[in-house]
């Protein structure tokens, strides 16, 4: 029997499930807008503590499975927001739509991360906190990006986006750093365990923290790419439009008015950058009254970029941004759309749905456009979650010189989600060392150097013209290389040496 925190061999205390639930809710102070990073070497700490002390797998599984309740409940709760107070959904609906939405999530990811975390039972207490529990935990973020369309939201690793730890993302990604947390809060675990053991302190966990710190410090100082062409002076519009007022009807041509005239009051700007569907209507149908006379004010090598809507040639509806010069026009259009809320899945079995989600079944955009061109440089295009996929981001690099997100995150108002999607963003400008131009209708707006830095920004629901000015970069990340494949490579080799050990162990009786 193991002495300590941790015993292995005694009867399973049930009050461990309310420990995991409240450690998962607790997560949320880690990320944007509380930024407590230290909570995130913490919560899965605990995590590991109560699955270290299960017997079965169905204890792993269930202890997982309600630390992810609580993660997801409280940090990603907030469709609940656009869906009650926006979509005007019933009450009952909403809270039973959104709880059905975190169970499922939760299931799928963490309890499965439990179910996987109890096939290393037989090996080393100081093997699975250092190496085996967190190799099992990222594969299941990785898993999380795509799995039913993908849920790239509440990684790990973007709360370490102002610590020294964030310097892995240039190499692997944001899941590089969130395997950097998880490894630290097991090698704490096991540091603390060994104290409260009365044993002396493992050399290994304190050689991992110190190892991967000064790793970190090390790899602060690369500069992964470099600098190209003159700088762009931008205009970022945050217009601070409610979401009440941008889906009345009556108000559409107050909000074009105010984008015009905030467009008219900063074309000394060489890229002006309107937010996600700033145009809340189809571009044909303001051609000659907006586009065509906005196209004849600007200057040689000046361009705005206007969220809207575009029908295209099967006079089907796509979420686009028009980018307008003096002499031409380029569309993008959102390429990974948001189920649920752009198009409904199975759509002809809960047709019931789509009174509560305006501008359901938006069809996606061409899915080998993903650029724009802007002035001189080349742009890496994103509308609203999609710079939450890292992977997707990185398939125009290193081409584009820049990265360009406009959304709006009205929808959301009075949640966590805007601050959150901010510190994504942050985190995407850092693994492809290229500056973020980010527009958004209620902020945070903002500028975002190669570092991941936010250099200007607006307070949410303020009304601000954010002027700055963007630098291109040309040059790979090893990240932009070799995508999230180099480390879900590594790990999935991790976890399976794990298994087979782990079975060796097993039929031999040892651990």
């Amino acid at each position: 029997m193991q002495s300590g925190i941790i015993h292995s061999t005694s009867s399973f205390d049930k009050r461990f499930y309310l420990l995991a639930i409240i450690a998962g809710a607790l997560s949320v102070f880690a990320f944007a807008p509380f930024n407590v990073y230290l909570i995130a070497w913490i919560t899965p700490a605990v995590l590991f503590y109560t699955l270290s002390n299960a017997q079965s797998s169905k204890q792993h599984f269930y202890l997982g499975w309600l630390f992810g309740i609580g993660y997801f409940a409280a940090g990603a709760s907030w469709p609940f927001y656009s869906i009650y107070f926006f979509a005007h959904a019933p009450l009952a609906a909403a809270i039973i739509g959104v709880a059905l939405f975190v169970i499922i999530v939760a299931f799928f990811t963490l309890g499965l991360f439990g179910l996987v975390a109890a096939q290393f039972k037989q090996l080393s207490l100081m093997s699975r906190l250092l190496f085996f529990y967190p190799a099992t935990w990222v594969l299941f973020e990785w898993f999380r990006a795509w799995f039913l369309t993908g849920f790239p939201w509440l990684y790990l690793g973007n709360t370490q986006i102002d610590t020294v730890f964030a310097a892995y993302a240039p190499i692997f990604g944001v899941l590089g750093v969130s395997l950097i947390c998880v490894m630290v809060a097991g090698a704490v675990l096991y540091l603390v365990h060994d104290r409260l053991s009365n044993n002396s302190l493992s050399f290994l966990p304190i050689a991992v923290i110190v190892l991967v710190t000064l790793c970190a410090f090390g790899l602060e100082k690369i500069d992964w790419t470099k600098k190209i062409g003159d700088p762009i002076n931008v205009a970022v519009l945050q217009s601070n439009i409610s979401q009440e007022e941008k889906l009345n009807p009556d108000n559409l041509q107050s909000m074009i008015d105010l984008y015009l005239e905030m467009t008219h009051q900063n074309l000394q700007s060489d890229l002006i950058v309107w937010p996600e569907t700033a145009l809340f209507d189809t571009f044909n149908k303001h051609m000659e009254s907006l586009i065509l006379p906005l196209q004849k004010s600007l200057r040689e090598r000046q361009m705005v970029l206007i969220g809207g809507f575009f029908i295209n040639k099967d006079n089907a509806v796509e979420n686009s941004v028009l980018a307008v010069s003096k002499n031409y026009r380029e569309l993008y259009s959102k390429r990974h759309l948001v189920p649920f809320g752009e198009y409904i899945p199975l759509a002809k079995y809960i047709r019931w749905m789509g009174d509560w989600i305006p501008r359901s079944n938006i069809n996606a955009g061409k899915p080998e456009k993903g650029t724009l061109q802007i002035i001189d440089q080349l742009a890496q295009m994103t509308i609203c979650y999609e710079d939450a996929f890292g992977s997707e981001i990185i398939k125009s690099l290193p081409d584009a010189t820049l990265l360009i997100n406009v959304t709006h995150d009205g929808w959301f108002t009075g949640s966590f989600q805007p601050a959150q999607h901010m510190q994504i963003a942050r985190m995407r400008s850092l693994e492809t060392g290229r500056y973020m131009v980010r527009a958004t209708t209620t902020g945070p707006a903002g500028i975002i150097n190669e570092k991941g830095k936010v250099l200007a920004t607006a307070k949410q629901y303020t009304q601000k013209v954010i002027t700055h000015n963007v630098q291109a970069y040309t040059g790979a990340t090893p990240y932009v290389r070799w995508g999230n494949w180099l480390i879900v490579s590594i790990l999935t080799l991790v976890t399976l040496l794990g298994f087979i050990i782990n079975r060796k162990n097993k039929k031999h009786g040892n651990t």
